[in-house]
């Protein structure tokens, strides 16, 4: 619960309230733009990241909402969503954090999932894909209110899509 109450208070709740502190002023200029970066993985379940993953659309949810009401007030509201990269220290972060890899019962299906996400040679995303999307999301009002930032989040968001 410790690291449940980690991925929440920094992925939601600190989302959240920064948030709340800089809308004031941008309803006040009736002008401002806000990107919130979440994950692909939001896209689709996936085994061992569920609890980032609810944190991540928490805020996706969070995101949405926001759009409506704060379009009256000449707001705008993005969302980033990123696929997976080497590029960056999440895969290190997130192994630290890992619980249960010892556990009699679930530890051989970790130790398997996790092979299997490490030896994964599909397309990935690289740090210049989300910072192309933020530039995107951040100048273009045409943009939509979901933009997938590299090419593994392309994908999957294509597949959701025809899901739908």
């Amino acid at each position: 619960m410790d690291t449940v109450r980690a991925l929440f208070e920094t992925n939601t709740f600190g989302t959240i309230a920064l948030t709340q502190a800089v809308l004031p002023h941008m309803r006040e200029r009736k002008s401002g733009v806000v990107v919130n970066v979440t994950s692909s993985v939001t896209l689709k379940p996936l085994p061992l990241v569920g609890i980032y993953r609810a944190a991540k659309a928490a805020v996706n949810a969070f995101t949405e909402s926001m759009a409506g009401e704060l379009e009256p007030f000449g707001v705008r509201v993005r969302i980033v969503l990123p696929g997976s990269s080497g590029e960056t220290s999440f895969r290190d972060t997130a192994r630290t954090r890992l619980r249960g890899i010892d556990d009699a019962a679930y530890g051989g299906f970790m130790q398997e999932t996790i092979s299997r996400m490490l030896a994964s040679t599909g397309p990935g995303t690289r740090a210049r894909d989300v910072a192309e999307a933020v530039w995107r999301a951040a100048t273009d009002p045409s943009a939509p209110l979901r933009i997938p930032a590299g090419a593994d989040a392309v994908q999957w968001a294509a597949e959701e899509a025809q899901a739908r």
